[in-house]
């Protein structure tokens, strides 16, 4: 069972405006592994990967972000790095010519070397964020019916990585919101991780993982939202899990 959607949907508990039977939750569908018989395959076993068929002729399939960057559709696009982009050109070329001979040593090294030349921060706090605290003290006051869909969505793949200490980004969510389910559910699937590595490793999570080249385009494009601001995600706070844990259990104000 996925740890991060079970502990933001109880985080969810603690926002003021939260009632038990309709704020929504988040799932991930579960997945299973079928064994078939299959003689055309090596060993007589082929492995289908199966899980829940979204009704998307009842619900708008949506695909809320994207592991390059993308929220509620939209990429922000940065200047081209032309002296980056013709080295990784002539490093793939060196790649093809020598026809897979770069050991795996010499890949982590030369991925140290690319780290260690490049700007390695992750920075998730909100720029806007920060020009607004110093004239606004008071807590967000907002209501439920004011909050879209998406900033549930947005405001969970940044919990993720608050939550992982800033390890792991949670992205590429899409599915379908079911809202006849009771509480309305974001049924999704598919999702891509980005690892934050400390010994330059890539792709940790498979092809998708763009590890914190990732989650810098991620918060390049994506403005906290106002589940963000009530989460405290958005500024700096060592205390937030702490805090958030003890409302989560208190369940909310609005408890209803």
């Amino acid at each position: 069972r996925p740890v991060a959607p079970t502990a933001l949907n109880q985080n969810l508990r603690g926002l003021p405006h939260f009632v038990r039977l309709t704020t929504p939750r988040i799932k991930f569908l579960n997945c299973s592994i079928l064994l078939v018989d299959d003689s055309t395959w090596p060993t007589g076993l082929r492995g289908v990967l199966v899980e829940k068929m979204l009704d998307t002729d009842r619900f708008r399939w949506t695909k809320w972000n994207d592991n390059n960057g993308m929220v509620d559709g939209k990429h922000k696009h940065l200047p081209l790095d032309v002296d980056f982009e013709l080295k990784q050109l002539d490093k793939e070329k060196k790649i093809v010519a020598d026809l897979g001979a770069i050991t795996e040593e010499d890949e982590e090294e030369e991925e140290e070397e690319e780290l260690s030349d490049e700007d390695d921060s992750v920075s998730d706090v909100d720029s806007s964020d920060e020009e607004e605290e110093e004239e606004e003290d008071d807590a967000v006051d907002v209501t439920s019916k004011e909050l879209k869909p998406s900033d549930y969505l947005q405001a969970f793949t940044h919990f993720t990585y608050r939550y992982t200490s800033r390890k792991v980004l949670v992205c590429d969510l899409q599915g379908v919101f079911n809202t006849i389910m009771t509480p309305p559910t974001f049924e999704l699937t598919d999702p891509a991780i980005h690892y934050a590595s400390t010994k330059g490793r890539r792709m940790v999570y498979g092809r998708t993982d763009k590890g914190k080249t990732g989650m810098r385009t991620f918060f390049n494009t994506h403005k906290c939202t106002n589940i963000c601001k009530y989460l405290e995600l958005s500024a700096e706070n060592k205390k937030w899990k702490r805090n958030w844990h003890r409302e989560s259990r208190m369940g909310g104000t609005t408890n209803n």
